[in-house]
């Protein structure tokens, strides 16, 4: 075997995220412009008070349940091929195994299997077309399956980033000017998720600066949404504690949230028992949730181990409007694995690379949610509408760092600005 250099090379990751920094500060800084509304400069020139926040993200694996595999088949001719794969994208892996093999789609014969867990890492087929070189070369057919190690190592992972938000009051309270910038590698996987439609602030500039380190970043469980949404909630939390207003409140108040916006956090609060007393040692916190033309707002109840830096959420709400739910039962279902997925990666889930390798290998350093942790509570409510149906399968993820962060401040007075909410981190806030 002879190897050559790659691109991640001497690539570490948490060194990258400082360099993040540095590229936000640099005025020269090559920017793409994701949003620009109204007069920015003006609303920040004239403002009674400014607001400036900064987050990280750290990458993440899709730690789908099945490890990476596919069955090919080659005919004696050679001249046709048959796969056997459990894919999010039939289509793509079909395209990939004949590009491999150099034939034509119409040589290629695909057999849908069902899959255990794809979350964006099942939709290139890039196993099945390794299967396929194997098999033409083997001259048999073949059954390749990825060791979870092997997975790991190979990457595809949710990119990370560092993001800097900035706002803009007037002296009424109201936000009058947004700025969101996100760096990092990834392009559109950075920035889903980075518009704010469902409120109405004035004037808004959002942007993104990339970078390109080599490593290979993949669709991930709502995308940008899970880190962008983290962001933008948190800050928006921020900002209604600094003047006193319920976090709702000041969302229908300051930030012009929009009627279904209002909607999802009204049937929210009426579900969740929003103004009720929390049990000594638990704070509840909320946040908006976005994907796939869906909207919602969901909140979780937390509690904390001070001295381990464990978070443990006990209950958790969410009120979607995703039009008409064609399938009551699988909508919920849906819903609610986007909850546990989320609480999983915004807890617990981390990957980090050092001199271009990865560090994590399999489940024992990759860690991710246990059935012991699970909330004791799921609660799903659709906002029942007239709409045409929205997509489902990724809402319940995107509120959950945001809600989950809030929450943390309420009881705690500290804010957790780093994903995930490790231990280790935790500890590290509450001593700052």
């Amino acid at each position: 075997v002879t190897w050559r250099k790659a691109k991640a090379e001497g690539f570490n990751s948490d060194r990258a995220l400082e360099d993040y920094v540095k590229i936000h500060a640099d005025a020269n800084a090559q920017a793409v412009k994701l949003e620009e509304k109204g007069d920015v400069a003006a609303a920040f020139a004239a403002a009674a008070k400014t607001y400036h926040a900064e987050f990280r993200s750290d990458y993440g694996y899709h730690a789908q349940m099945e490890p990476l595999n596919a069955v090919v088949r080659i005919n004696e001719a050679g001249d046709k091929v048959e796969v056997w794969e459990g894919s999010q994208a039939p289509d793509e892996s079909r395209k990939a195994v004949a590009k491999a093999l150099g034939f034509g789609l119409e040589q290629v014969d695909f057999h849908q299997c069902y899959m255990g867990g794809g979350f964006g890492r099942r939709s290139i087929g890039d196993y099945a077309a390794e299967c396929a070189l194997i098999a033409k070369e083997v001259r048999r057919p073949v059954k390749l399956i990825w060791t979870r190690e092997e997975d790991v190592a190979q990457g595809m992972f949710r990119p990370q980033s560092f993001q800097c938000l900035e706002a803009a009051t007037d002296a009424s309270g109201k936000v009058t000017g947004w700025k969101h910038c996100v760096v990092g590698d990834g392009e559109f996987l950075l920035i889903t998720g980075i518009k704010i439609p469902y409120y109405g602030v004035p004037n808004q500039a959002i942007e993104r600066r990339g970078v390109s380190h080599g490593i290979k970043l993949k669709h991930w469980r709502a995308v940008g949404h899970v880190f962008n949404t983290f962001a933008i909630e948190s800050f928006v939390d921020q900002m209604a504690a600094d003047q006193g207003m319920d976090p709702i409140e000041f969302r229908f108040e300051r930030m012009g949230a929009n009627p279904k916006a209002r909607k999802v956090f009204e049937t929210l609060a009426q579900m969740s028992d929003y103004k009720a007393k929390r049990p000594e040692g638990r704070a509840l916190g909320i946040s908006i949730t976005e994907r796939s033309g869906s909207l919602g707002a969901g909140a979780v109840e937390i509690s904390l181990d001070r001295a381990s830096g464990k978070i443990r959420v006990h209950k958790v709400w969410v009120a979607v409007d995703g039009g008409v739910i064609v399938q009551p039962a699988a909508a919920q279902a849906n819903v609610e694995s986007g909850i546990l997925y989320g609480l999983s990666s915004v807890l617990h889930e981390r990957i980090t690379i050092r001199d271009g390798a990865v560090e994590q290998s399999n489940f024992h350093d990759y860690n991710v949610m246990r059935m012991s942790d699970l909330p004791e509570e799921l609660n799903v409510k659709f906002v029942d509408v007239d709409t045409r149906p929205t997509g489902l399968g990724e809402i319940g993820n995107p509120f959950i760092a945001g809600a989950i962060s809030n929450a943390f401040f309420r009881l705690t007075g500290k804010r957790l600005r780093h994903l995930p909410f490790t231990s280790e981190r935790v500890l590290e806030t509450l001593k700052a």
